[in-house]
């Protein structure tokens, strides 16, 4: 894209889009998958222009994930639908007819195109899969009651269902994974986030990093640049934010841009939860074991004053770049209070002996699966919701910005603000679900948007 001179001063933040090293451990808070990362998506075209899916390994995996109930029943997510039908079925014979419908379902959902920019031939085309995504628009204990078996119900319920997003969403990575149209990049986090930034910079742009913003300059009405903290200013013709959405809105914009429809979208949508990540490195070698299993606790944690009773531990063995062979990098997220963490912000003790407490807690969790991990541990790190908000300054320390609900679903988040010329808005907070899919295509919408006011042809190239 060529302004003609005019220049563009975007802010963002680190994001989480990222990794971290303690001893001879990467620890990855992002990826599970990328989705349309792999050729046969329709959304390839997008990460080939970022540059991100060049040269680089992705993989898809067997299952989603392992989940084991109370009485220890096992349900593994195969992506491959015709193995998650056979698991299925052997749970539950009698859902059959339900089972079926509902795989078949799996399959249409994971080989349809992914709805970006689309015209009206490519909408006909897709209205048969949009109808798709329609029907499972519900959330997923609508979906489980469906099935007669309760064993299968409640398996079905502790894989898919999460704050009521919508099963489509739910179950979209497992599909797309099936079909083989997004993967995992070998290498994790932070190599994409370091090829972002070589793609930017050879593009001709600037980075100036530890630079916090204080306010964006307005006059009359016209977004004119940033003030940093330490009182310097940095004009733009045109200044596009890729930071947290309400600290652009009703702080740097001091709330003088807002209309009904941002303050409805913030103050009644669901944003994704705060996070406590535990991460571990450990000496051993884990690799035959399930890379994802959700099972419950026989002795619930306290973690925040609130009981856990069930974790999810993800077994990044798959990724050999995380760890050194014969060890094992482990990660372990759990949702927390917001308000718990606050009240610690100024408490450096306490919130020191509470990480340490959590960390241990975890430690006994997974002591429960392998009983001898204790011994191996070499690496305890424990991020909180302060954490998130020291290198994001993401909003109630949301990981990533809005859950795709059916009221987030129906939402159309505008990239401009009424009444604020010369400035735009991307990423998370205006993407429903999140996900660097969901920050890629709305960065791209706002340079379209850019290119239409500034009468400019756009057109993106592959490097």
């Amino acid at each position: 894209m060529d302004l003609k001179r005019r220049y563009l001063k975007c802010i963002t933040n680190l994001g989480l889009c990222t990794a971290w090293r303690r001893q001879d451990y990467t620890f990855d808070l992002c990826l599970d998958w990328i989705t349309g990362s792999l050729p046969k998506s329709n959304v390839y075209h997008i990460w080939e222009e970022l540059g991100i899916v060049q040269d680089r390994e992705y993989i898809t995996h067997e299952y989603f994930n392992l989940v084991i109930d109370d009485e220890w029943n096992h349900f593994y997510s195969y992506t491959n639908p015709d193995k998650l039908q056979e698991e299925m079925l052997q749970i539950a014979p009698e859902d059959e007819k339900e089972i079926k419908n509902f795989v078949g379902d799996v399959k249409k959902l994971g080989a349809m195109d992914i709805p970006y920019n689309m015209g009206l031939l490519k909408f006909i085309r897709m209205f048969q899969s949009l109808r798709m995504w329609r029907k499972y628009s519900m959330p997923v204990k609508e979906m489980a009651a469906k099935f007669r078996n309760p064993t299968l119900r409640n398996l079905f319920e502790l894989t898919f269902d999460w704050h009521d997003q919508t099963t489509a969403f739910s179950i979209m990575g497992m599909a797309q994974m099936g079909a083989k149209t997004s993967g995992y990049p070998i290498g994790g986090s932070y190599p994409i986030a370091k090829t972002l930034e070589k793609r930017y910079l050879d593009l001709g742009g600037k980075v100036a990093y530890n630079s916090k913003v204080k306010s964006i300059m307005v006059e009359k009405n016209k977004a004119r640049g940033v003030e940093l903290a330490g009182g310097i200013q940095e004009f733009g013709d045109i200044i596009l934010s890729a930071a947290d959405g309400h600290t652009t809105i009703f702080n740097w914009l001091k709330g003088q841009y807002t209309s009904d429809k941002i303050k409805d979208i913030y103050q009644n949508l669901e944003t994704y939860p705060p996070l406590i990540f535990v991460s571990l490195g450990v000496n051993h070698d884990y690799s035959s074991q399930p890379h994802s299993i959700s099972f419950p606790l026989k002795k619930p944690l306290m973690t925040s004053g609130e009981e856990v009773d069930r974790i999810t531990l993800r077994n990044h063995s798959f990724d050999p770049n995380l760890a050194p062979k014969g060890k094992t990098t482990f990660t372990v997220a759990i949702e927390t209070n917001y308000d718990h963490w606050a009240e610690l912000k100024n408490k450096r003790d306490e919130y020191l002996d509470e990480k340490k407490k959590i960390g241990e807690s975890i430690v006994n969790g997974i002591s429960e699966l392998y009983p001898g991990i204790r011994d191996q541990i070499e690496v305890i790190d424990v991020a909180t919701p302060l954490t998130f908000i020291r290198f994001t300054g993401n909003w109630k320390a949301s990981y990533e910005g809005w859950l795709l609900t059916k009221k987030s679903y129906a939402s159309q988040i505008p990239q401009t603000l009424t009444g604020l010329s010369n400035f735009y808005m991307a990423g998370q907070w205006v993407s429903p679900g999140g996900g660097l899919f969901g920050a890629a295509t709305s960065a791209k919408h706002a340079v379209q948007m850019i290119c239409k006011n500034e009468k400019i042809k756009f057109k993106a190239y592959t490097p």
